[in-house]
């Protein structure tokens, strides 16, 4: 049977085969083939999702960990939020208790690779695994990372987001639950490094000097180191963390890679990881709305994000997310209850306010897909609704969709 720890470990690639001569030949006794200085790896060195399951498969291990299976084996999993659907689904419900778990994984490993004292890669898998088949039964888990309001100074909740975001766009390009697996468990420890760095650094409201930029910048050296300690059945781990802010155009770093000399992982994180910031609050600029997040990305990001990921991250994070405030073109205001992967422009809005703000007293629904006339126009902080007694407060809306610097 598969394990978790069989999922994440190093494949096996590149070591030595087992001598076949023939009993008395002057073959030359077996050896490994030296291992090139972890600071050299690149792309092909790093574990290949790929090659790991042609290895599987030659050892008849089968390539995907059974649903049964992963709960057997992950004790995590067998706690009273599991319920069955109506299929006989097992559907993982507890959407709080996924989500603070995986927060308190990151948190212990933060604070024991700042220490220099090892952590368990697998209890960082286990919270993946949660997330996976939470993500596969609804969209509560992301509807939580997408409303979760955080801090910037808040790093362990970013990496939960980035993990959950970045499942999402794994299931986009339809990754098989090992791979999901390991996207999720690099995604959780992509910032693991920013605990080495002083604290003062990381929550100053001033933009940051040439020496504190560049200090900032070896956060994914420091991420390497911790996560090298491992040993080497996860150094595959510390070597694609170590990319996280390497750009396909090469202006990254620290390397400076270039195309698909960064790890698909890598670079999925990468874009995650910068969606996940501007849709947070920062010192200098109030956070953008996600239809805002992904128009930037979109026009201003080219040539620094595959546009294969970004092509995913558009079906699969939703612009318009469900209960997102928007305006239409009526100048009528709602929320969004429903969207559609195939149309994200068009979701299906219930009206809560009319087009002079008024609250209505019996909302109506429109499907936006059905109604080609009807558009949005822009999407709406929900702090900026004031309720039905007051209406929509059309001057604060206004002035707060003013676009922030980034």
């Amino acid at each position: 049977m598969v394990r978790i720890t069989d999922i994440l470990k190093e494949s096996a690639a590149g070591k030595a085969v087992p001598s076949t001569s023939p009993a008395g030949s002057s073959a030359a006794p077996e050896m490994e083939q030296p291992e090139r200085p972890e600071e050299d790896l690149k792309l092909s060195e790093i574990l290949s999702v790929d090659e790991l399951l042609k290895e599987s498969e030659e050892q008849g291990l089968g390539n995907v960990l059974s649903q049964e299976e992963i709960r057997r084996r992950s004790s995590i999993l067998k706690e009273r939020s599991e319920v069955k659907g109506p299929e006989g689904e097992w559907i993982y419900g507890d959407v709080e208790k996924i989500y603070s778990d995986s927060k308190e994984q990151v948190q212990t490993a933060m604070d024991r690779g700042r220490a220099g004292e090892p952590f368990s890669v697998e209890r960082i898998a286990e919270c993946t695994v949660r997330m996976v088949h939470s993500l596969m039964a609804a969209d509560r888990l992301y509807l939580k990372a997408v409303y979760t309001r955080h801090s910037s100074s808040d790093l362990v909740s970013h990496a939960v987001n980035v993990a959950i975001f970045s499942l999402k766009i794994g299931m986009g390009l339809d990754y098989n639950e090992n791979q999901l697996i390991r996207l999720g468990t690099v995604a959780l420890l992509h910032d693991i490094g920013m605990a080495k760095l002083d604290p003062e650094l990381i929550n100053k409201e001033d933009v940051l000097s040439k020496e504190e930029y560049e200090e900032m910048k070896r956060h994914p050296e420091y991420s390497y180191e911790m996560l090298s300690r491992l040993g080497p059945s996860y150094a595959w781990i510390a070597s694609v963390v170590r990319q996280e802010h390497e750009r396909i155009n090469g202006k990254g770093y620290p390397r400076g890679l270039v195309g698909d000399e960064i790890h698909e992982y890598a670079q999925i994180i990468g874009l995650v990881d910068f969606y996940e910031a501007l849709t947070h609050t920062r010192p200098q600029r109030r956070r953008f709305l996600p239809y805002d997040a992904v128009k930037i990305i979109v026009e201003n990001e080219k040539g620094v994000f595959s546009p294969r990921l970004i092509n995913t991250l558009l079906k699969k994070i939703s612009v318009f997310p469900l209960e997102g405030f928007v305006k239409l073109n009526t100048n009528e205001v709602g929320k969004v209850i429903e969207t559609s992967e195939d149309r994200p422009l068009r979701p299906t809005v219930e009206i809560l306010y009319d087009a002079e703000g008024h609250g209505l007293k019996v909302p109506k629904i429109i499907s936006l897909k059905d109604t080609p006339l009807i558009y949005i126009t822009r999407s709406v902080y929900e702090e900026d609704i004031l309720g039905e007694k007051n209406g929509w407060n059309m001057k604060a809306g206004a002035r707060h969709h003013k676009t922030p610097t980034i």
